[in-house]
């Protein structure tokens, strides 16, 4: 395990519970001081680290750590086995991603992505849901480690897949987040407290309605055999949802609040309809 920060020392402790043999690896002597007495073997860089595991997770913050820590000069591929497998947990960028695999496949090992998504009360619990790319080959062989810290495994597809999950599904919440905050600049103007804005937004559905696009069959264009109720249905959200957001525009005008992502959406909401 390398990186044990506050994702990769609760996972680490969960892979070391569940009976594995287990090389640690942090630049920070201070994450690695609980671990003194954990049985775990304590190593002196991400290479000496991986030097005879089967599974070796990568738990840092952004692509240059990752890189570096992979494939660099004391890299976990100086060292490991072919047949290995490094999974990745980091969210990084889809080329960083194909570079590290390149370079495991040079010595023989795989290397998957393996987003991880549940923040630090998951890892904790040991209830992260991890989101993999890559062979069958690969992801069987890391399944049981990745099962150490998670109440899921989803095997999204190739290399790549994962984080395209991931990337997918972090996106959807920081636009909520943003969706929220234009929301709480809106009901503070009108002088309405904050406490009744979010009560009104937990008792009506706003999340299950923001699924809707699910039910209503995805982004792809409508064809001519779409069914004719259907296309009544998203000609009718069309149309209430452009004037319900033209409405709350003009609101913030008066107020003075500017509410980019509620203009955006207005621009773009007929992209939601396909119309």
């Amino acid at each position: 395990m390398i990186g044990l920060g506050r994702m990769g020392g609760p996972m680490a402790k969960h892979v070391i519970d569940a009976g594995f043999e287990v090389s640690l690896f942090d630049i920070s002597a201070e994450s690695l001081a609980p671990f003194s007495e954990s049985g775990a073997a304590v190593a002196s860089s991400p290479a000496d680290a991986a030097r005879a595991v089967e599974v070796a997770c990568i738990v840092v913050f952004n692509d240059a750590q990752t890189i570096e820590v992979v494939s660099g000069t004391n890299g976990v591929l100086t060292t490991m086995q072919p047949g290995s497998v490094v999974a990745i947990h980091s969210t990084i960028s889809p080329e960083t991603l194909r570079h590290l695999a390149d370079a495991g496949a040079e010595v023989g090992v795989a290397v998957i992505d393996a987003g991880i998504s549940g923040g630090e009360a998951g890892s904790k619990a040991g209830t992260l849901l991890t989101m993999v790319g890559g062979s069958e080959d690969a992801v069987d062989l890391a399944s049981p480690t990745l099962m150490a810290f998670s109440k899921e495994i989803i095997h999204a597809g190739d290399l790549g897949a994962g984080l395209a999950l991931k990337l997918a599904r972090n996106a959807t919440g920081y636009i909520c987040m943003a969706a929220v905050h234009e929301a709480m600049q809106i009901a503070s103007g009108a002088g309405i407290a904050l406490s009744v804005l979010q009560h009104t937004i937990a008792e009506t559905g706003v999340f299950d309605q923001a699924l809707s696009p699910f039910m209503l069959g995805g982004p792809s264009p409508l064809s001519d055999n779409d069914a004719q109720s259907l296309r009544d249905l998203l000609i009718h959200l069309q149309s209430l949802g452009e004037k319900d957001l033209d409405q709350a525009l003009n609101l913030a005008g008066e107020l003075g609040e500017h509410l980019p992502v509620t203009a955006a959406t207005r621009k773009s909401f007929h992209s939601v309809t396909r119309l």
